[in-house]
């Protein structure tokens, strides 16, 4: 009997006991669905975190910040953070020798400065805004696309020139649509004070990464963000404690640089040039490359982890197989004789049953692959509709990704397989080994 007619007969065998069929398939679908459930949850949520930092433009992100240098046997009850002088703080000068220090590693070196919030009258709407005081590339850094014009550059922040990046919202509302570049424009903020600022840019209002897509705020009135230099930002300021430097940057790594060792050599660079052993500061790094992969790490063990346990409901559903197996050899005691009366060789009535209960197993675990595709999908899905009602704006910033895992479908389908072939061994060898005497005299 060759292969095709095994499965014929299989086949036949399935439809004659479909209940039977389904109830021993029960424990495969089962164990299997859960697997792939488990692995799709799992492999969409790292794909949803990556795909979102890297539309963010995260991989390549790395963050600095100053800290105090706490002592080993610190008494948190008594310590008291020391107080920063202004060397302490990194100034605009440090990250201009920072930025000459690595031209081909680093792209562009984000310190921002908040002025405020306030308005802006055009003839038919007024518009609000935040104005921010920015290094060079704020833009590029967050992953905008510019429509007009330039962005703040080196020398704008050199000069503290009253410059001005605006979102092409600002100008269809506050403007009017018309052509802003050169213009001089009057923000009026919440503290009394009025700025005069010159545009020299426009970049696209991007809702999605603004975090208000989902809102039900009309888009002339979103509060859009004014970019001026840093440095003018900081002469704006009151807070003559800090209007020396930053505590935090925000370094993004040019195309090819590995961001991990950037950020080494980050952390080095600021402890030689600016911070000494003996400071009562230091400065360190992050990178948001090395954060994803200490994620996608934690992500995998516990996939795993699950999924082994979950695998353990296939031992279960392989015995469910192998007890009906021997059930239908029972029962087919008589048609065995008949075969093996006929002819028909040990090797084809083990070949029979044991493709029997590979069938069985492989349809179970197609079954379960579906099932569980369908599973992950739907708590997706549901997962999603969660965040967004609850967390809105971060919600606007996901990138949902539903995965399954192809590697778990494969491997799944190979399992499945295994299963038939392990537990319907033993059913299949002692039909096999029947006499075909005892087999025709069995009532």
């Amino acid at each position: 009997m060759n292969l095709a007619e095994s499965i014929r007969l299989a086949f036949d065998s399935i439809r004659v006991n479909k209940l039977r069929s389904f109830l021993t398939m029960l424990g495969i679908i089962i164990g299997i669905s859960s697997v792939i459930t488990i692995t799709t949850i799992g492999t969409s949520l790292r794909a949803t975190i990556s795909n979102t930092m890297t539309d963010l433009g995260g991989a390549s992100y790395i963050y600095g910040y100053v800290d105090a240098v706490y002592p080993e046997d610190v008494d948190w009850e008594t310590f008291e953070y020391p107080v920063m002088e202004d060397d302490d703080f990194i100034s605009y000068q440090d990250i201009l020798d920072y930025k000459a220090a690595f031209p081909d590693e680093v792209k562009s070196v984000i310190a921002t400065w908040n002025v405020g919030t306030g308005t802006t009258t055009g003839e038919t709407y007024t518009s609000k805004v935040m104005v921010t005081g920015s290094t060079a590339g704020w833009v590029d850094a967050s992953s905008l696309d510019m429509v007009a014009g330039r962005e703040i550059s080196d020398a704008d922040c050199l000069e503290e020139k009253a410059t001005a990046v605006v979102s092409d919202l600002f100008v269809k509302y506050a403007l009017d649509g018309e052509n802003p570049l050169g213009k001089q424009i009057e923000v009026s903020l919440d503290n009394g004070s009025v700025l005069k600022l010159y545009v020299v840019g426009v970049y696209k209002y991007d809702a999605q990464k603004f975090g208000t897509s989902s809102s039900n705020t009309p888009e002339k009135d979103y509060q859009t963000p004014i970019i001026i230099p840093v440095t003018y930002a900081m002469g704006l300021s009151d807070d003559a404690w800090r209007a020396n430097g930053f505590d935090m940057l925000q370094i993004m790594a040019a195309e090819g640089t590995d961001a991990s060792m950037l950020a080494l050599e980050t952390t080095e660079y600021f402890d030689e040039a600016k911070y000494g052993e003996e400071g009562e500061f230091y400065f360190f790094c992050r990178d948001m490359a090395s954060q994803l992969a200490i994620i996608d790490t934690v992500l995998n063990v516990v996939t795993v982890a699950i999924s082994i346990i979950a695998a353990i409901s296939l031992i279960v559903g392989g015995v469910g197989v192998m007890n009906i197996m021997l059930v239908s050899v029972v029962e087919r005691t008589k048609e065995i004789g008949i075969r093996k009366a006929l002819g028909a060789k040990n090797r084809s009535i083990h070949s029979q049953f044991l493709t029997e209960a590979v069938v069985i197993c492989l349809i179970g675990g197609v079954i379960g692959i579906l099932i569980g595709m369908l599973n992950g999908f739907l708590l997706s899905k549901v997962a999603a509709m969660l965040v967004a009602s609850y967390a809105t704006e971060i919600s606007s910033m996901l990138s949902l990704t539903v995965r399954p895992s192809m590697t778990a479908v494969v491997i799944s389908v190979v399992f499945s397989m295994l299963i038939g072939i392990i537990f319907g061994s033993y059913p299949a060898k002692r039909a096999a080994k029947m006499s075909p005497i005892d087999a025709l005299r069995y009532e």
